[in-house]
């Protein structure tokens, strides 16, 4: 129930790894001395779009540098495994004597833990040789597992403890903006990005959408392959707010045993309202990943994300 909100926070993004454009390489200098002192020759543009976006893009291709080209998609798939912990839970509208709110029965949210599977497209334009803008929308299948404790009272003298299980569908939309920044040290290209995006998921469990902020760092190596070819290996860290406030509300369906309500002979499935703080396990991720270009503008990435919160992504992107 609740611990859904939370894994969205986290999802969405997911969605903000590295820029499209990991680092610029520099036109190679000739191995004689004398043409090694001269300018870098300049890199023609290959469309019309590229004397515009980048901006400043021909300034750097006439300092030979190689700019990325204007606009990328990746095709993304995220998986996500996180403890949560959901406090003041309150249940309501199953039973006459819960009708409203101000007569919910108090729940306790034990052992709370959520899992993701993501699948979405991010599309942008590097705005600058340095800065990309994206757009980000994914959708998640969500399974929220947990130990439901409520105590006895005159409708349920004897309370009850329900190892639930709640499958959660929920579609998340972000914006964010990425910067890059890479220099040439012999063949090897040492790199760093910082990235950001704000996200906003909507569920078929909540009444509002869950909005968060993600901000993440790395930093890494570009080593050249042949013919294009290119291998990237980056680390760093991610952390995620939710400026919106921990409180989630909603609907969901319990099955009760017999015997659970006075009178009740038989299992009985109720949907409840609900009310409750959902807090996830820590906003921060180490991230370690690796990224392999078999040829100019397409690359695959590949990163995890450790700590209490275990994640998994692998993009695909072109550039064009």
């Amino acid at each position: 129930m609740k611990k859904i909100t939370v894994l969205l926070t986290v999802l969405a993004f997911t969605l903000s790894f590295a820029n499209a454009s990991f680092a610029q390489d520099k036109q190679p200098a000739s191995d004689t001395a004398v043409t090694a002192k001269k300018r870098p020759a300049p890199i023609e543009r290959a469309h019309i779009v590229e004397d515009y976006l980048p901006i400043l893009g021909k300034q750097a291709r006439a300092n030979g540098i190689r700019t990325p080209k204007p606009f990328f998609v990746s095709a993304i798939y995220y998986h996500m495994e996180i403890p949560q912990n959901i406090t003041n839970a309150k249940g309501w509208g199953f039973h006459p004597a819960f009708a409203t709110e101000s007569n919910a029965m108090s729940v306790r949210m034990e052992n709370a833990k959520v899992e993701t599977n993501s699948y979405g497209v991010r599309a942008g334009i590097n705005l600058l040789p340095f800065m990309s803008i994206f757009g980000v929308y994914i959708h998640t299948d969500v399974t929220s597992k947990f130990t439901a404790v409520a105590d006895g009272n005159a409708a349920m003298p004897n309370g009850y403890m329900l190892e639930q299980q709640l499958k959660v569908k929920a579609d998340t939309g972000a914006i964010g903006a990425a910067l890059s920044y890479g220099f040439r040290i012999g063949r090897v290209v040492p790199f760093a990005v910082i990235n950001g995006n704000y996200a906003w998921s909507f569920t078929d469990k909540t009444d509002k959408p869950i909005e968060t902020l993600i901000v993440g760092a790395r930093v890494g190596l570009n080593v050249p392959l042949p013919k294009d070819m290119v291998i990237a290996a980056m680390f760093g860290g991610q952390y995620t707010y939710m400026p919106m406030g921990n409180e989630v509300s909603g609907s969901y369906t319990v099955n009760l045993p017999a015997g659970t309500i006075i009178g009740q002979t038989e299992p009985l499935s109720v949907t409840s309202k609900y009310r409750a703080n959902a807090e996830y396990a820590s906003p921060w991720t180490l991230n370690a990943g690796i990224m392999f270009q078999p040829i100019r503008y397409f690359n695959i990435m590949a990163e995890v994300g450790f700590m209490q919160r275990l994640t998994a992504m692998v993009t695909m992107q072109v550039n064009f």
